[in-house]
């Protein structure tokens, strides 16, 4: 990018790091004009000068314009006249040219690092993001140099601290890959070894789904970013225009048009429209969703109870989670439903609302001598030792108090989704005799208004002395006592 572009840096890094994927902070300007050079970091060598040309990531990347506002990028996999198909996290996802304003193919990885990274400057909080979004392309020289520059601005940078810790592994894994020795050849005869496990055919949410969980789980206390259509708007006050919360003059309905997108949601939470939380967009996860990746998903639970021979496999019963992709939606809200939905062969739940300290997920991560429930023996090959591991030492842990956090984080009471999913093995046995039940309770239906009630007898008239009691107006809107919190550590919300 040309230093002499009359665009400040601040709108010109903010507008290259949305054409990378990249969800910017405000950051402050660049502290000169001249193109900085790339750092030297401590460990791995040095960037390349220019990209491989066998890297994988100099396949073309294309940034889609749909019609509808949204704009995604990802790999070409394939182009034609009726569709773009684009690699997405590892998965392929299909656009029909008709929903498709318009395309362009973006420059190459090394080109975009290096506008990039003269867009941001020396902030910490932006340069942590341009690592983030190096470490996803599996760039990790690349990202630990600039996790190094970042720690150089700011030492005490707590996300810079825990990527950097997260690449130097990366880094040894890539490097334990490639220096692997290739078998040499022998001339004896050939000894069978086992060869990988099969990968599992994992049935994952669909993207409506998960949006779906987010309208279900978010908090509209922490004042989110939300759309709601007019034309759901609109939808939700026709269905329920016999309801008391709804006004019934046009100017009160159209106060309600007038509010914020928090404000509508909030009453069709309160009027349960569930038929319409579809239609709501939350366009920021929300704070348990987040909790639960960085904290319980990426922290412990996928590189400690979901490896594939533990829960990742198909070889330690009916607890089978995901086990790649960890950081896409699909795969986090996939696990987060099967963790909540599961049930012991007693059907006692994995997650404890009430006690969250007192979780089965979090009990059974302990050693057995400190556990309420301990772990089964894991016994792998003939005449093998227990082969379980803790998770955690103590109930001290830091783990195991976020694990703590996050379960309180959650919305109460807890949500039943309205999605129907298949999972590889039954999450709820059912006792003998009895019949299995659903994933889910269907949600009841849209409440009908009351029969008339008779006409009562015409009230007397208000002596001189004492004035006529007054009435609600036709648009006042009920407000729903307090309730006591939980045990849990979050209050009791209504019911969605």
């Amino acid at each position: 990018m040309p230093t002499s572009s009359r665009i400040p840096s601040l709108h010109r890094a903010a507008l290259l790091l949305l054409a990378a994927g990249v969800v910017a902070l405000p950051f402050s300007r660049a502290s000169g004009d001249a193109p900085p050079t790339l750092p030297t970091p401590l460990t791995p060598p040095n960037p390349p000068t220019k990209p491989a040309a066998e890297d994988p990531d100099d396949l073309a990347e294309m940034l889609v314009h749909l019609k509808d506002g949204r704009r995604i990028s990802g790999v070409v996999s394939k182009q034609n006249a009726e569709e773009i198909v684009l690699v997405i996290a590892g998965i392929p996802t299909r656009f029909p040219t008709a929903d498709v304003e318009r395309f362009e193919v973006l420059p190459s990885l090394f080109e975009r690092y290096r506008q990039l990274r003269e867009a941001v400057g020396d902030d910490a909080d932006q340069i942590v993001k341009l690592a983030e979004w190096l470490q996803t392309r599996e760039k990790y020289e690349w990202a630990y140099a600039e996790v190094q520059r970042a720690l150089k601005a700011d030492p005490s940078h707590p996300q810079a601290l825990k990527l950097r810790t997260l690449l130097e592994q990366q880094i040894q894994l890539k490097a334990k890959r490639q220096a692997k020795p290739k078998p040499e050849e022998d001339d004896g005869p050939e000894v069978p070894k086992p060869g990988p496990l099969p990968r599992i055919d994992f049935p994952l949410l669909s993207q409506e789904q998960v949006d779906l969980m987010k309208v279900y789980e978010i908090d509209l206390a922490t004042n989110p970013r939300l759309l709601i259509p007019r034309e759901t708007i609109a939808k939700v006050l026709e269905a329920y225009s016999a309801h008391p919360l709804v006004p019934i003059t046009r100017e009160g309905r159209e106060a309600i048009f007038r509010k914020g997108p928090a404000d509508v949601l909030d009453l069709m939470f309160r009027l349960q429209a569930r038929e319409f939380y579809k239609d709501v967009q939350v366009l920021d996860p929300p704070k348990p969703m987040q909790l639960f990746r960085d904290q319980v998903a990426r922290t412990w639970l996928l590189n400690s109870c979901a490896t594939t021979q533990c829960h990742g496999g198909m070889e330690a019963g009916r607890l089978i989670l995901f086990n790649r992709r960890a950081n896409a939606e699909r795969s986090l809200y996939t696990n987060f439903l099967i963790l909540s939905r599961f049930r012991t062969a007693d059907g006692t739940p994995l997650l404890d609302f009430e006690s969250p300290e007192r979780s089965l997920l979090l009990q059974l991560g302990l050693p057995k001598g400190r556990s309420r429930l301990p772990h089964p023996p894991v016994f792998r090959g003939v005449g093998s030792r227990d082969a379980f591991k803790p998770v955690f030492q103590t109930d001290e842990d830091r783990a195991f108090k976020s694990g703590v956090e996050w379960i309180k984080s959650l919305y109460k009471p807890r949500p039943e989704y309205p999605i129907v999913y298949e999972s590889l093995r039954p999450l709820v046995v059912a006792p003998r005799g009895k019949a299995p039940q659903p994933d889910f309770a269907p949600p009841p239906p849209p409440p009908q208004p009351a029969p008339a009630a008779p006409a009562p007898a015409p009230a007397p008239a208000p002596t001189p002395d004492a004035p006529a009691p007054s009435a609600p107006g036709p648009d006042a809107v009920d407000t729903p006592e307090p309730t006591a919190p939980s045990t849990g550590g979050t209050p009791r919300q209504p019911s969605r």
